[in-house]
């Protein structure tokens, strides 16, 4: 647990400095966050923002692969952890609830806001996050894996980054993405306490690949990430 908390430090504390635009009017936030547009951040913040989906997962998984299956029971314990939590919340507990999108519709208050051309606009379904619960299960599992605080905080970065497009594009209200930090964040956590403490002989082994066909896979998932 003592690793745990060494090497997600930045994140606990990320966590704690955030705490206080929960508290913030939803609707101002997110005209305030808009205001701030350009045509350099929307590109930015839309490549930001694919690092969200799904095939990043896939893209990890391959560099998990080089690793002990003690880390790739791990990283598969957690992405089911972090699917099943937004899925629990986003298709059941909080079934339709309003995105930022459709609420403004509804309030005919799209004339305050302004949106990233070719960017699909959603509509229900928006608590929690899944593209920042995707990004925080990776970063933290990353951050637990990697062996100085610098690797953590430039994780750390990477997953605000993403978070913070999901609300920059509109997608997302502030506490979507904050919780979908949590729950990134949490399902990491619980997958490696758990492993460590189920230890079985087989963790201690590894996959021998072909490094020539993982180099190839890698750069067929990174052109399919950010479309090119």
């Amino acid at each position: 647990m003592r690793l745990v908390f060494d090497r997600l430090a930045p994140f606990f504390l990320a966590f704690a400095v955030l705490v206080p635009f929960l508290f913030v009017d939803s609707i101002d936030f997110m005209i305030m966050v808009n205001g701030f547009r350009t045509p350099f951040w929307d590109m930015f913040f839309v490549k930001s923002s694919a690092l969200g989906h799904t095939i990043t997962v896939v893209f990890a998984l391959l560099l998990v692969l080089r690793f002990r299956f003690k880390w790739l029971a791990i990283f598969l314990l957690a992405f089911l952890i972090q699917v099943f939590m937004v899925v629990l919340f986003k298709k059941g507990i909080y079934h339709d609830e309003l995105r930022p999108y459709l609420y403004f519709k509804y309030l005919d208050m799209l004339n305050l806001i302004s949106l990233v051309d070719g960017v699909k606009m959603r509509h229900v379904n928006t608590f929690p996050s899944g593209h920042t619960a995707t990004i925080f299960f990776l970063v933290s599992f990353f951050a637990i894996l990697a062996r100085n605080k610098v690797a953590s905080w430039v994780l750390l970065m990477v997953g605000l980054l993403v978070g913070f497009s999901r609300i920059y594009l509109f997608q997302h209200w502030y506490m979507d993405v904050y919780f979908g930090m949590l729950f990134g964040v949490a399902s990491s956590i619980i997958a490696y306490l758990y492993i460590k403490s189920n230890p079985k002989k087989w963790h201690a082994r590894q996959l021998q690949t072909d490094y020539k066909i993982w180099i190839r896979h890698t750069q067929n998932a990174v052109r399919q990430l950010f479309n090119y």
